[in-house]
């Protein structure tokens, strides 16, 4: 096996690289910052999603590629979600058949079916009636739409749901807990008394470990989270404790909250609509396919991934110096140089 990875600099990303660079792995990932990478002892080549003949490149050679790269926060600019879970999808599809590439794994989440109604024991067939709610996830469920449409004999494509990812080296979620933590506690949508799937993040890289050569899973979407039934005030309760942050704060249900975030554009504590959809409707989603299939068992017990993540978080300087690590949201102008390079859009 040889294996492209993108996303290689990110919280997953990195999490895959570090498995497959410990597994020997032929490895090779493109990034647009590569500095880092290469100190890992990865080969790099520069590139990004938004240029389809550095991905081209890239991949010429590979048998398999992992697509982890993508953009976490629902307050990105529709332009930069666009470009990077759609043209990049399309980019990355084309760029694989061209090389022969024999799978793809797609490694997105289960924003994909993100709307204003629980998801309580979904499986892999149950879909939304129209699009995804929200600018990040209609272009996650376009994103996932290109590739698993692609799957066939010349290329076989793989998407892999995590839910709400978590854990030691997040940068992408993590900071603005942070804060929010920091701000008074983590906001929640009511009491918090709904069920929150959530991933962490070793289990994201072990179903990658599995998907890259299971059989009989080409053309299949997977749910990709913890074994674990508990609500949104648990979990960020449980989260914050860990880190000797403030219990999580209650606010209006979601039933009169959602309603006036339309209107005003956010709701409790700054929280946009689409936010308070992840964080204030139940999810529950059915492990069997990815068991079966991929035989993916998750190996890390929820309290000692708290352990993990609180070790991490001390390493870093606290939460005060994980809450300063919080990015600016991508916006239109962080892909004008992208489009520039591959020809305008």
């Amino acid at each position: 096996m040889r294996m492209l990875l993108l996303g290689g600099s990110g919280f997953v990303g990195g999490a895959v690289l570090r498995r497959v660079l410990d597994a020997g792995i032929d490895v090779r990932v493109m990034a647009r910052d590569t500095g880092a990478l290469e100190a890992r002892g990865a080969e790099v080549r520069s590139g990004d999603l938004g240029d389809p003949q550095s991905i081209a490149d890239a991949a010429e050679g590979c048998t398999h590629v992992v697509n982890a790269a993508g953009i976490a926060s629902c307050r990105a600019h529709p332009r930069a979600l666009q470009w990077t879970h759609v043209a990049g999808a399309e980019n990355l599809v084309n760029a694989c058949k061209h090389a022969g590439v024999k799978r793809l794994v797609h490694v997105t989440c289960t924003d994909v079916t993100l709307g204003n109604l629980d998801r309580v024991h979904w499986d892999e067939n149950k879909t939304l009636h129209g699009a995804a709610y929200g600018d990040r996830a209609r272009s996650l469920q376009l994103g996932e739409e290109l590739v698993m449409s692609t799957a066939g004999l010349d290329l076989e494509t793989v998407s892999l749901r995590a839910a709400w990812v978590w854990g030691p080296g997040d940068t992408s979620r993590l900071p603005g807990l942070c804060r929010e933590g920091l701000d008074g506690g983590v906001q929640l949508v009511g009491d918090g008394r709904t069920y929150f799937a959530t991933t962490f993040v070793t289990h994201v890289v072990e179903a990658v470990m599995a998907a890259l050569e299971a059989e009989d899973a080409g053309g299949q979407m997977f749910h990709i989270v913890d074994p674990v039934f508990q609500h949104a005030r648990d979990f960020f309760g449980a989260l914050s404790a860990a880190l000797d942050l403030p219990p999580p704060r209650s606010s209006a249900p979601l039933s009169f909250a959602l309603p006036l975030a339309r209107l005003r554009g956010k709701g409790p504590a700054g929280l946009r609509p689409d936010e308070m959809l992840q964080r204030g409707r139940s999810t529950l989603f059915d492990l069997s396919a990815a068991s079966g299939k991929l035989s993916f068992e998750p190996s890390v017990g929820f309290d000692d991934g708290l352990k993990a993540t609180r070790a991490w978080v001390d390493a870093q300087g606290g939460p005060k110096a994980v809450a300063a690590l919080e990015k600016s949201p991508p916006g239109a102008s962080s892909v004008d140089a992208q489009v520039a390079a591959a020809g305008g859009d």
